[in-house]
């Protein structure tokens, strides 16, 4: 039986891989080529919603930053054009990053755990999915990470969606409230809705 320490070697490994896969878009072709497209549209208010809706959907295989879609959709075309548009695209982005999951990291997965390992994680994430998820929806990168892996455990689709369609209208809610006010409140909020996240996270990790 291999022992804990190795075990928590190899999901760090995992998770680390599922990271430099969301990042890679990132550092490869950048995410310059985001407002400029925003920006073509502004005055187009149906085809801006669609254009952001499209850039959150493909966030978790794009360099998309999510947070400044939503913040421009909210303060071009309003901030309930924000929270809808916003919410719907998160949701997209959530159905493509588990269908990433499943068919590409669900491949690599058995490389690094055996069935009978996976079968255990699969049930130890179940445990805390909805916490996780739901906590990880507001922080870059590991909101993606979080769905991917889950998807690639074997966590079923429609779990995922429903355990992170409130968090995503949560966020969506956040940031357009904050396109209307100033840069620096933006950032408070950006800041503070990861920080409360994150203590949230270990309080009722603590706490159960």
């Amino acid at each position: 039986m291999k022992s804990p320490s190795f075990r928590l070697v190899k999901i760090t490994l995992f998770v680390l891989l599922v990271m430099a896969l969301v990042i890679a878009p990132f550092v490869i072709w950048g995410e310059d080529f985001v407002i400029p497209l925003l920006n073509a549209q502004e005055h187009r208010i149906e085809w801006l919603v669609v254009i952001a809706i499209v850039l959150l959907a493909a966030d978790s295989v794009a360099p998309v930053p999510a947070t400044l879609v939503i913040m421009f959709l909210a303060a071009k075309a309003g901030t309930l054009a924000g929270v809808i548009g916003g919410t719907i695209g998160l949701t997209a982005g959530v159905l493509a990053a588990a269908w990433f999951g499943r068919v590409a990291v669900g491949r690599i997965a058995p490389r690094f755990f055996p069935d009978e390992e996976l079968a255990r994680l699969r049930e130890a994430l179940q445990t805390r999915l909805a916490l996780t998820l739901a906590c990880l929806r507001s922080v870059p990168v590991l909101a993606e990470t979080s769905v991917i892996v889950a998807a690639a455990m074997g966590i079923p689709l429609k779990r995922i969606v429903l355990l992170t369609l409130l968090p995503n209208l949560a966020v969506a809610l956040i940031y357009s409230v904050s396109a209307d006010d100033s840069f620096r409140t933006a950032v408070i909020a950006f800041l503070g809705t990861m920080v409360a996240s994150g203590v949230l996270w270990l309080w009722l990790r603590k706490k159960r």
